[in-house]
């Protein structure tokens, strides 16, 4: 068998209650990895997804939720954003698997500094661009722009169009909605690949296919070194029920935030916030980017000063109680796009990793495209532009 960056035992292992009688094996039971196998499902293939841990066990379960084609970076991500919600709105109808799962709900994108003003005068000129489907419904500038919103804040940026679905109900609703065969606990050990199939060996046993999909997050790096992941946490902040006589219709992202994400600003001017309401009428505070983070630890200073200057842009928050703080790990690549496509030298082996926020929005177009490049069919120009293959020679996306 041809090596993929690990060492490589053969030795096959029966794997109980496993049939090696598969078409594709998807590893990892997030967001990304649970819309490619329901795509691949939907193609007729048979399909065998395993998780080393369960289902929204990692990012794709303490996600805000949030499908934003606002925050992605300029070009082909945005691009990728727009049509992953067009899509998403097709799979949201009465029979589709995401009905009762995605709704459109408007966002809010603040400032509180001239640097902020910036990023969102750059959403603003990017939508303008797009078409009609995401737009500023309102842009408001000077004191109390918004119903509860803090003094600090001099500008909000009200889009319309947008939408929201939380990892974990996306992700169990995609794994319910196609006969597929998952198994959990089953972690992936190492990959294997010939010519006309691949072999993953897992802590219970050997599965091959003609096809694997590594979904799994940062853990695609333990599996193929070269890959140039980075694990980044995120200090998350979750308060009671949201009691307040105008809740907030929609998420509330700082343009410090986007200022993070996108033009990967080291020094920001204030602190990088959003403030999502969930489903449960609970508020969900985030959020940091930590290289190295460790997801089993929470940092008081960082959630202090996320905590105070989210209280200054939306007072209300004083009034609610936390009732949980955690961090949770993104999968973050170098160079801020994600990695998408076969690998050169293992091309039945298809990476999809490295999301770092993104996964929520891109999800669904990104398990559709997947499944028709195991199809043999065309694929998106701009999911081209997320092939692993940038990487070769030291060559880096722009």
């Amino acid at each position: 068998m041809g090596l993929i960056g690990v060492t490589f035992s053969p030795q096959h292992r029966p794997v109980v209650a496993m049939s090696n009688q598969y078409d594709v094996i998807v590893a990892g039971a997030g967001v990304i990895g649970a819309s490619v196998a329901y795509h691949l499902s939907a193609k007729g293939m048979k399909v065998a997804v395993v998780d080393a841990v369960g289902p929204a066990a990692a990012a794709s379960g303490a996600a805000d939720g949030a499908v934003s084609v606002c925050s992605k970076r300029p070009g082909p991500m945005t691009r990728l954003g727009l049509e992953s919600l067009r899509y998403c709105h097709g799979l949201a109808q009465e029979s589709g698997p995401l009905s009762g799962i995605f709704a459109k709900r408007p966002s809010y994108y603040f400032s509180t500094s001239p640097q902020e003003d910036q990023a969102l005068d750059d959403v603003s000129h990017r939508l303008a661009d797009l078409g009609d489907q995401v737009t500023v419904l309102a842009d408001r500038q000077g004191l109390s722009p918004m119903p509860g919103i803090g003094p600090i804040v001099h500008r909000v940026l009200e889009i319309s169009g947008e939408g929201h679905m939380l990892g974990y109900a996306a992700v169990n609703a995609f794994l319910r909605a196609r006969p597929l065969d998952t198994f959990w606990p089953c972690k992936v050990l190492e990959v294997g690949a010939t010519g006309n199939s691949v072999l993953a060996h897992t802590d219970q046993g050997d599965l091959e296919a003609p096809y694997m999909v590594l979904a799994t997050g940062g853990g695609a790096k333990s599996l193929i070194p070269a890959l140039p992941i980075t694990p980044r946490s995120g200090q998350l902040i979750v308060t009671e029920r949201d009691r307040l006589p105008v809740p907030l219709a929609g998420e509330l992202m700082a343009g410090a935030y986007l200022l993070n994400k996108n033009k990967r600003q080291a020094t920001l001017p204030n602190p990088p916030i959003v403030i999502a309401p969930l489903a449960s009428g609970q508020l969900l505070v985030g959020s940091t980017r930590e290289n190295d983070g460790d997801p089993s630890r929470t940092d008081f200073k960082t959630v202090q000063r996320l905590l105070t200057h989210a209280a200054n842009c939306y007072p209300a928050l004083t009034h609610l109680r936390i009732i949980r703080v955690f961090a949770g790990v993104r999968a973050a690549v170098d160079d801020g796009i994600p990695i998408v496509g076969p690998l050169d030298k293992a091309p039945r082996v298809i990476v999809a990793t490295g999301f770092e926020g993104d996964g929520i929005c891109l999800c669904p177009l990104v398990g559709r495209e997947i499944a028709a490049m195991i199809a043999g069919q065309a694929v998106s120009e701009d999911l081209q532009s997320l092939s692993p293959n940038r990487f070769r020679e030291g060559r880096m996306a722009s």
